[in-house]
């Protein structure tokens, strides 16, 4: 009796929050009343699941692609990236400004570490050299691994329902750059060396310039690294130093925070290189 109980009570809950919640798939979160959050809800975390063996798979199955065709897989995917973007902005500002809210120059500038990832896909696509070789490190490390985070901690699903093209945004972003970083390596397009830990943050130390000045002029937290907003732990420490005036060491030691990022990525890298080869293969892009 206690456990139909329980069941029953479940499913009404569910119906209750279905009925409430009232939008269509283009619905802007002003509008979706009712709604709490998404995250670790099972569609959520059955799209983690098949997100990660899709990418796995597909990474061994293709792994001998040429470095050719791999060549036009970026440029590809660096348009679809830069108008994929756009009409995100586009979509959001439609409801920022209809809605009497303006332009959101707080959160909507492309100005974050995951912006990085189209930049650096569209110099990755057609510059060449060091120019191409710096930005194919970053797209192998920080921003690989910061899509896999972003895949399972998706801030979006705390603003949108998961079938929504808000949460749906957000989801495809991050999975494309966990796939391209994951996909880049294992087809031996790039092959990572230590050096790469510190090469990774050179594009982020770019976009620092301006999203630094722009942080602290409005008070936004583009790159996390004003007020690291939503880091567990980083947010606390951001909160400390700016009460103690330095909030501009933290903003230092936030940028140094992502070569973690690319560390274990490097890492890992060299350890299956060794494990699964006699040589560790030498560093080069084609």
């Amino acid at each position: 009796m206690l456990y139909q109980n329980i069941c029953y009570n479940h499913k009404t809950s569910i119906l209750r929050k279905r009925l409430t919640l009232n939008y269509h798939f283009f619905d802007y979160k002003y509008n979706i009343q009712g709604f709490s959050s998404d995250l670790f809800s099972t569609p959520h975390i059955c799209y983690i699941i098949l997100a990660t063996i899709f990418t796995v798979v597909f990474g061994i199955i293709f792994r001998k692609t040429s470095h050719k065709k791999i060549d036009v897989f970026i440029k590809v995917l660096s348009i679809v990236m830069v108008l994929f973007e756009t009409t995100k902005i586009s979509w959001e500002s439609y409801y920022d400004i209809t809605t009497g809210h303006g332009f959101n120059y707080f959160g909507l500038l492309p100005l974050y570490t995951c912006s990085l990832f189209i930049y650096s896909m569209l110099l990755a696509g057609w510059a060449k050299g060091k120019v191409k070789r710096t930005c194919l490190s970053f797209i192998t490390t920080i921003s690989m691994l910061s899509g896999f985070i972003g895949m399972i901690y998706c801030n979006g699903l705390n603003f949108y329902p998961f079938w929504t093209f808000g949460a749906f945004y957000s989801l495809f972003f991050h999975f494309i750059m966990f796939f391209t970083g994951f996909f880049l390596l294992i087809t031996g397009y790039v092959k990572l060396e230590w050096k790469d830990i510190y090469i990774a943050l050179i594009p982020m130390l770019f976009l620092a310039v301006v999203a630094i000045p722009v942080n602290y002029a409005i008070r936004s937290d583009y790159m996390l690294i004003y007020e690291a907003g939503g880091v567990p732990l980083m947010d606390k420490l951001a909160e400390v130093m700016a009460g103690a005036g330095i909030r501009f060491l933290f903003t230092i030691i936030m940028l140094a925070s992502y070569m973690i990022l690319s560390a274990v990525v490097v890492g890992l890298s060299k350890l299956i290189y060794k494990l699964f080869s006699k040589k560790s293969p030498q560093t080069e892009a084609e």
